[in-house]
This record gives structure tokens, C-alpha cells and sequence, in this order.
């Protein structure tokens, strides 16, 4: 996983059972304890009859269930603020006060779909096999798998996998969450190939689009630097239209470099969710005791290798594109600092003006 400079976002106030911390480049996982911080792109772990309450500094409550592994604010565009968890299988229960939801936004991931918080209490769910469960017990919160769209409200709820792609809401939904998990399990181990096979794909097609934008900010890098050579001669020559035209290309460069940023951390999240689930069928298709139920977990163990190869390549993607969209932001701030200087400047001589009359 590739994350933006490392900070604390919180720290665990409650845990019982085997809870697990991960920092993000880290390979051991560490026994997690009360009061233990928690930093930016930290996975977390929990087992049987496991559970952990984390506090954000910016008073979001977080509890992890048993059997559910996260990871926390893993990939951010450079322009925006808000905190983000993804969900690669389990169950959690935030807590997100309103004004905290507006002013910074709050986002839970998983291979399912993305659910946008707007201020609320909410549980959510990501199963073994895709299946996806979001209950809302208080505020509104948004639900999108990239096909459709749904706003669900105080006591709604909806689930969603990879076959069904309608977000049907459902009044009063209280789902039996442990029979639902079971299934889920019982559904991966009776068609591996089907499941492992459905993250496979989405890994590579998530992953050439990936490589598309990192390639396009690389390319319209390129442009920009032949422009700020050419504003410069004009510069040098006191050609102020010339300049100003190369430098209002360079201003739409760096505008659309930053789009392109804010895809770049959209698309990142997702592409992790999906890695850490098909790791963790790695991991059961290992087992000595599970693997011998689980269908297909040949497929799974022939593609782990190529898997951590593209995870590899997507770490470099990653850190290449924020790097190139953090210079670019930058410039534009730099460019929109010189602009307030101007307009500063023009605005006292217009007043001095004022002042003769």
C-alpha cells in the first residue's frame, strides 16, 4: 500500500480478544492495545470473537467486529481532506458527526461498492464472496458501485454483490448478519475459480486504467515543461502576450493534472480493496485445515505471485502520480498566490487614483 506522508489519526480506546495493527509498509503485525495510536495507512486486524473501538481525532468512532480486516485513509488525493476506510472483508460501525462529514467527508470502500457519509451511524458490511450490506441507523449516506447510485436514510438499508448491481432500499432492514457471512463463506469455498476469478479480472482492468492516468499526467508533464521554456524566451524577449499565453496553457495543465490526481486516489482505493481480498483468499487457500474445502484454490494459489507483482507495480504507479500531482498543486497554489498579489497590487493603485480625484 502507498500512502501520502505518515500521521496519526487516532488511537484504539477499547479492544478484546486478538486485535492486530499494521503500519502500512510494515510486514509484522503487532498486538494492538489500548491507547496504541493509529497513523495514517495502518491496516487493522481482528479475529474470532475479536473487537476493537478506534477514536479519530476528529471524534469519529470506528469499531471493527470480529473476523474483519481494514485499512485506514490508505490512498488521498493531495487536494482533498477527508478520511477513509477500506473494507477488504468484515464488519465495522462508524459513527460520524455532521459537521465533521461536511467539512472533510468520510468514505468506506470495499470491492463492492463506495458508501459516501454524510453525518451518521452506520453499519456496514463486506462478506468473502462480494456480498455487501449497509444499514443506516441514523443520517444519510450515499451508495455507489460505479453502475448505480442510492441515497439511503435513517433506518434503511440495502445489500449489493457482484452479481446484483441494483442498490434496492429496503425500509426496517435488519439482516442476520451471521447467517449472511456464513453463506458468503460457503459460496467461495464451493466456486473459488468464479470469485478469485472475478477480483482477478477487476485487478487488471482496474490496474491498466490506472497505468492510463499515470501515463497522461506523465505526458501532459511533458507539455508543460516545453511551455514554461517557451514562456520563458518570451519573457526574455518582453513579449507579454506570448507569455501570458503559455502560461494560461500551463494553468489548464496543472488543473487537469489534479483531476487526474483525485481519480488516481479514487481509483488506488478501489484497486486495494480488491488486493487485499483476493490476498485473503490467498491466505484460506493456504490453510492446511480450510483449504481442503475450498473449491478452485488452484486458480487462486497459480495467480497470488502475479497478484503481488501488480500490487508491487501499483505501489510505484501510486507514488509516482502523487508525487507529480503534489509539485503540480504547488505551482497552481504558487500561481494563485501571485495572482492575489496582483490583484492586491492593482487594487492599491486604483485607491491612490481614488484619492487625486
Amino acid at each position: 500500500m502507498c500512502s501520502a506522508k505518515q500521521k496519526i489519526l487516532g488511537k484504539i480506546t477499547s479492544r478484546f480478544g486478538d486485535v492486530y495493527v499494521k503500519g502500512a509498509k510494515e510486514i509484522v503485525w503487532k498486538k494492538a492495545k489500548i491507547n496504541m495510536t493509529v497513523n495514517f495507512g495502518d491496516y487493522i486486524m481482528t479475529k474470532k470473537d475479536s473487537e476493537a473501538m478506534i477514536a479519530l481525532i476528529d471524534e469519529t468512532l470506528l469499531k471493527v467486529h470480529s473476523n474483519t480486516r481494514v485499512a485506514l485513509n490508505s490512498i488521498i488525493s493531495p487536494l482533498e481532506k477527508k478520511n477513509s476506510v477500506l473494507l477488504f472483508f468484515g464488519k465495522i460501525w462508524n459513527k460520524v458527526k455532521k459537521k465533521i462529514a461536511q467539512k472533510r467527508g468520510f468514505e468506506v470502500h470495499s470491492v463492492t461498492a463506495v458508501i459516501g457519509v454524510r453525518g451518521t451511524e452506520i453499519e456496514v458490511a463486506a462478506y468473502e464472496d462480494g456480498t455487501m450490506i449497509v444499514v443506516v441507523d441514523s443520517g444519510k449516506v450515499n451508495v455507489d458501485n460505479e453502475e448505480n447510485q442510492s441515497i439511503l436514510s435513517s433506518n434503511q438499508g440495502a445489500q449489493i454483490s457482484f452479481d446484483v448491481k441494483d442498490i434496492k432500499t429496503e425500509v426496517d432492514f435488519k439482516p442476520e448478519w451471521d447467517e449472511i457471512e456464513s453463506n458468503s463463506r460457503k459460496n467461495l469455498f464451493a466456486d473459488g475459480r468464479k470469485y478469485g476469478g472475478h477480483i482477478h479480472d477487476e485487478i487488471y482492468k482496474r490496474r491498466d486504467s490506472l497505468k492510463d492516468l499515470v501515463d497522461r499526467i506523465t505526458e501532459l508533464k511533458e507539455k508543460k515543461k516545453s511551455y514554461l521554456s517557451l514562456a520563458k524566451e518570451a519573457e526574455e524577449s518582453d513579449d507579454e502576450i506570448e507569455y501570458e499565453s503559455y502560461m494560461s496553457k500551463i494553468s489548464e495543465i496543472n488543473r487537469e493534472i489534479l483531476e487526474l490526481n483525485k481519480k488516481i486516489a479514487f481509483s488506488g482505493n478501489r484497486l486495494e480493496c480488491h488486493f487485499g481480498l483476493f490476498s485473503h483468499y490467498g491466505d484460506l487457500a493456504k490453510d492446511p485445515v480450510l483449504s481442503k474445502k475450498f473449491r478452485g484454490k488452484e486458480f487462486i494459489l497459480e495467480q497470488l505471485d502475479n497478484i503481488e507483482m501488480i500490487h508491487a507495480e501499483f505501489n510505484a504507479m501510486i507514488e509516482e502520480g502523487m508525487k507529480l500531482s503534489m509539485e503540480d498543486m504547488e505551482d497552481l497554489m504558487d500561481e494563485m498566490r501571485g495572482k492575489v498579489r496582483k490583484h492586491r497590487e492593482k487594487k492599491e493603485k486604483k485607491d491612490i487614483f481614488e484619492e487625486m480625484d
